[in-house]
């Protein structure tokens, strides 16, 4: 049996004995939404009252849910008795909801700005749902999956690489590891009808990804069940564990620091950025320790918990393929020590660093430089255009240019590629420089255009950690995770499949590139692209500020009082 304090100190040490790889490792899932949500919410803060006019008044709103927000785009009311049946959903399945539609919370914010209507409306809610229902169930589950066989490697040796998260993305495995999510997630929102059963089952399928780690190939309806196994009898006491770690390193640590920054800001006269800072520091502490901890942790219990079905002789048991992964040495004999170097034995399934055939130390010639920085001002283009249509509702073309393309995407994705190669074989050290790097180039670009022409195309005001508003803390994460992506993963990929053009396809492709571009550049200097959507920051960023920050049953009258 288990002991609490026994599995932390585990937990603990193993955390410690691969710290940056794990912080890395759940710095990810916190950003991307997958898990540990809040943890990174203080990266993407946002000022609203920072892009309105001093002489303006701010009032803050309360924001609504992701069912509000889906009630308020159907246009019901479950309060005004003509819809009995979503009455009685907003009061059961509201939470649920809530919780299973958090990795894609940013997606019902964005259609909450929308300025679609009607049918248009509905298409493009429903096609975002849908895009972001299955970025959720085919990327994110998987990530998460990947995370759990990252923690039970590092169980068992030192020095491993990130890379192992991304083991669920192998031919073959993908598809059964998401089916696996899916159906833990369609059984955990059937019992969220009936309250009381959802936060049982919420425990009952917690080893669901852990057992999916170990075996990707495993029936999804026999992870349920070994699952449920595992956890007879460990559902009270997993919450009791659950409940030291909110305590004393969520609860304690947020009251202390939201106290302390009251404090500083009642005595300076700026509570509101003193608040800011300790939401920020109780931040950092989990993406720095908290989440590390907790998932070591929980990876400990799951080999406590698989070691137990081992010893009982279940049949589902079977499923269990990686002896390393248990709590004893692979021979059997004897406990192994916590902080023992046990290599992982051949894995019967698959191992991500024997299969990974992208290889990120090749070499980039001119030629293929010069077809990605074109590829990537492009996907750049088309992530900032397609951003503006959901937020706003309009098509607009967006950069100084008339083509397709940002240079300052493709010049930051070239340039990692091209000067970082000597850090590609650390990933924090390549994400940390990344930012850097493209912080530095958007900042001066930044500055360049707004000398020369004197106009704005982008500005951060408002944001956490903005500087100037040419640059902020939360662009400068996108883009380290962006270029992480370009260097492991895109850029090999994409080098890979330009190295079978022959040399003379690749040569007239970059001399067309290039003197499109070139021509743009010439004409764009004198006639840069501006306009609505594209270097209007002060007038619409000044209206969302107001929507932000105006609750909408005082819009009229409050709105009167801030035209005054």
């Amino acid at each position: 049996m288990w002991q609490r304090k026994e599995l932390k100190r585990r937990g603990k040490r193993q955390f410690l004995r691969n710290w940056a790889a794990t912080v890395a490792v759940c710095f990810i899932l916190a950003f991307t939404g997958a898990e540990f949500a809040g943890s990174a919410d203080f990266i993407g803060q946002f000022d609203p009252s920072a892009m309105l006019p001093d002489d303006q008044v701010a009032i803050q709103a309360v924001s609504l849910s992701n069912w509000e927000l889906l009630l308020e785009w159907l246009r019901i009311d479950p309060m005004d008795g003509t819809h009995p049946m979503w009455a009685a959903a907003d009061q059961s399945l509201a939470p649920a909801f809530d919780t299973l539609t958090a990795p894609f919370s940013a997606f019902f914010a964005l259609l909450e700005r929308s300025r679609f209507a009607g049918w248009l409306d509905i298409a493009l809610a429903a096609l975002g749902i849908a895009g972001g229902l299955w970025f959720t169930i085919w990327v994110l589950s998987a990530v998460s999956v990947g995370a759990r066989r990252f923690l039970l490697e590092s169980r068992v040796r030192d020095n491993i690489s990130i890379a192992a998260m991304f083991t669920p993305f192998q031919h073959g495995c993908w598809r059964n590891v998401a089916k696996g999510m899916f159906l833990r997630s369609l059984f955990l929102l059937l019992w969220a009808c009936t309250i009381v059963g959802f936060p049982v089952k919420l425990y009952s399928y917690r080893m669901v990804p852990y057992i999916l780690a170990e075996n990707p190939q495993a029936r999804p309806a026999e992870t349920l069940r070994l699952s449920r196994q595992m956890m007879r009898g460990n559902k009270w006491r997993c919450f009791v564990l659950d409940l030291t770690f909110y305590l004393h390193w969520t609860f304690l640590p947020l009251l202390a620091s939201t106290v302390l920054g009251t404090a500083i800001g009642l005595a300076t006269g700026d509570v509101a950025l003193c608040q800011s800072l300790a939401a920020a520091a109780a931040g950092l502490l989990s993406l720095l320790f908290v989440n590390g901890y907790r998932s070591a942790t929980d990876a400990g219990l799951y080999a406590a918990l698989r070691q137990a079905q081992l010893d009982a002789g279940t049949p589902l048991s079977a499923l269990f393929v990686v002896p390393a992964f248990g709590e004893t040495a692979p021979a059997g004999e004897k406990p192994r020590l916590p902080d023992a170097d046990v290599r992982l034995p051949e894995d019967p399934v698959f191992h991500y660093a024997q299969r990974h055939k992208l290889d990120y130390n090749r070499h980039y010639g001119l030629r293929t430089l010069i077809l990605l920085f074109f590829t990537f001002a492009f996907i750049g283009w088309v992530w900032e255009v397609a951003l503006h249509i959901v937020t706003k509702g309009m098509f607009v073309n967006r950069g100084t240019m008339l083509g397709p393309w940002l240079p300052i995407y493709g010049a930051g994705g070239a340039l990692v590629l091209l000067l970082l190669k000597k850090l590609f074989t650390r990933p924090v050290a390549t994400f940390l420089v990344s930012m850097v790097l493209c912080s530095v180039i958007e900042y001066f670009s930044s500055w360049y255009l707004e000398v020369t022409k004197g106009i704005r195309w982008w500005d951060y005001s408002g944001y956490f950690m903005n500087l100037n508003g040419r640059i902020c803390l939360e662009g400068a994460v996108i883009f380290g995770l962006g270029c992480c992506a370009v260097v492991y993963f895109a850029g090999p990929l994409l080098g890979g499949l330009l190295d079978r053009l022959s040399p003379a396809r690749q040569n007239t492709l970059c001399a067309v590139l290039l003197t499109l571009f070139v021509a743009d550049l010439a004409y764009s200097h004198v006639h840069p692209n501006a306009g609505e959507g594209i270097t209007d920051y002060n007038d619409w960023q000044q209206d969302a500020a107001r929507d932000a920050l105006l609750p909408e049953a005082a819009n009229d009258s409050v709105t009167a009082i801030l035209s005054e």
